[in-house]
């Protein structure tokens, strides 16, 4: 059920520093032979959780208490869109989670928060975005209900190549909730844009993908097609794990890799995936995560860039070939902005990190929370997104059957000139469509590999 809300104009604020190129570099160093500068482009925060790219180009960000704010990138500037009037936060954290847009935002502008709403619960709702008003005009009733406690509730949402969200979550401090599938608590749930159960989920009529998680607190889907996601262990052992569905992840009975008898015997009875790195020398943890490949800084490309908060530093995972296996752990600004909550690699090379020193570890005396910019060596700070990778489609035009070429594995989208979607599929690096049941005309082939969208015009004529 849709419901309509009061239109509400956007507040404009005033970023710290506005960014662009008069922003002067707070910190320096070097990663490599290459030299990054650290930028504050927008202060006097309170706890941002969440940093999402926008399909408008502008980076959606939530704040505990309620808030969601865009911020654009090349100016530095804020505007609040709005504010969650039902969030519950505690003395442990609760409060507005992570943030995630429709696979379709141009024909659904729906943009879908997860918050703490009670106690013991959370939910997923759906809110329909006005670009004019820039503001949320419609809120949805929860899409999901889910368990929660007083601390360890994740969250991060992603959409996998299917277009189906996936949510993680923690186990509220409930260890043994884990392990329950008829609870939330410590799993990962993929569900469909309106709410429902996906038909090819891994359990049968339940939203269950992955379970055994004690607080994953980041997750990214990498051009590869691999979903990475950051745990919190209870000790030395936070954890860098890949998705994969029907897989239990092991806790409260596995911390960290399967390495004593008894976790062994555990996993080899509960076929438990393993992570594919272990943080082993201290608790740092892991919270945001992202994929990054730029040039900008080219000894991280290929890399998992990971912000903790007990570390109190950005970690740099140098990935494998494969992508299966993290080869260096490298650390940075390490106790120089406190803890650090999420990580965005921007199309254009630059990195926005987001801090939060207010939540219940943190304190009053600390600086309020920031949103930095990370800038390497000879890369705008103007947003100049590189080239598309190729998309190609033949024969143009087509009569019977199209094909459409790119570097998979994609999410295809066939929409007509009134900007309906006619078919959307997952793609690995070719589609050949069969067109003949299109009405002659003008298409938009949209080919979206989770970190870039390219669209190429189809015509198909008889």
């Amino acid at each position: 059920m849709e419901r309509p809300l009061p239109a509400l104009s956007a507040c404009i604020l005033s970023a710290g520093l506005i960014g662009g190129p008069t922003l002067q570099a707070q910190v320096h160093f070097t990663a490599g032979n290459t030299g990054v500068d650290v930028e504050e482009m927008v202060t006097g925060l309170d706890v941002p959780w969440d940093l999402v790219l926008g399909p408008d180009g502008w980076i959606w960000f939530t704040q505990l208490h309620g808030d969601v704010s865009r911020l654009d990138p090349a100016t530095g500037t804020v505007e609040l869109i709005y504010t969650v009037p039902d969030v519950h936060v505690t003395a442990l954290s609760g409060g507005l989670h992570s943030l995630a847009f429709h696979p379709d935002f141009a024909a659904h502008p729906y943009v879908y928060l997860h918050y703490v709403n009670s106690s013991t619960t959370s939910v997923v709702r759906r809110y329909r975005y006005d670009a004019d008003l820039n503001t949320f005009t419609e809120v949805s009733d929860p899409l999901l209900s889910l368990h929660a406690g007083a601390s360890h509730n994740g969250s991060r949402m992603v959409i996998d190549a299917e277009g189906m969200f996936l949510i993680c979550l923690g186990e509220g401090m409930q260890s043994p909730l884990a392990q329950d599938m008829t609870r939330t608590n410590g799993k990962v749930l993929r569900f469909d844009p309106d709410g429902g159960i996906p038909a090819d989920n891994p359990i049968p009529d339940s939203y269950v993908h992955t379970w055994g998680h004690r607080n994953p607190q980041g997750m990214v889907r990498a051009p590869n097609g691999i979903i990475y996601a950051s745990e919190h262990g209870q000790a030395n052992d936070d954890e860098i794990n890949i998705i994969e569905p029907g897989r239990n992840y092991g806790w409260p009975d596995v911390a960290g890799l399967c390495n004593t008898p008894t976790e062994i015997a555990y996993c080899n009875t509960n076929d438990v995936r393993e992570p594919i790195h272990e943080f082993t020398s201290e608790v740092v943890a892991p919270a945001g995560v992202d994929y990054f490949n730029a040039p900008s800084i080219p000894e991280w490309q290929h890399s998992l860039l990971v912000a903790t908060l007990r570390g109190r530093a950005l970690h740099q995972l140098k990935l494998n070939d494969a992508g299966d296996g993290v080869t260096e752990d490298n650390t940075y600004l390490s106790m120089t902005f406190g803890r650090l909550r999420d990580v965005l690699v921007h199309p254009d090379g630059r990195i926005f990190l987001c801090t939060s020193n207010h939540d219940y570890t943190g304190g009053s005396g600390e600086a309020n929370d920031k949103i930095l910019v990370l800038v390497g060596e000879g890369v705008s700070t103007g947003v100049q997104a590189p080239a598309s990778p190729a998309l190609r489609s033949y024969p143009n035009p087509a009569g019977d059957e199209l094909t459409i070429e790119g570097n998979g594995p994609w999410a295809l989208l066939l929409r007509d000139a009134a900007g309906r979607t006619v078919l959307h599929r997952t793609v690995m690096n070719t589609a050949r469509i069969d067109v003949s049941a299109l009405a002659p005309g003008v298409y938009q082939a949209q080919a979206d590999d989770g970190r870039t969208r390219r669209t190429v015009p189809v015509v198909v004529q008889r």
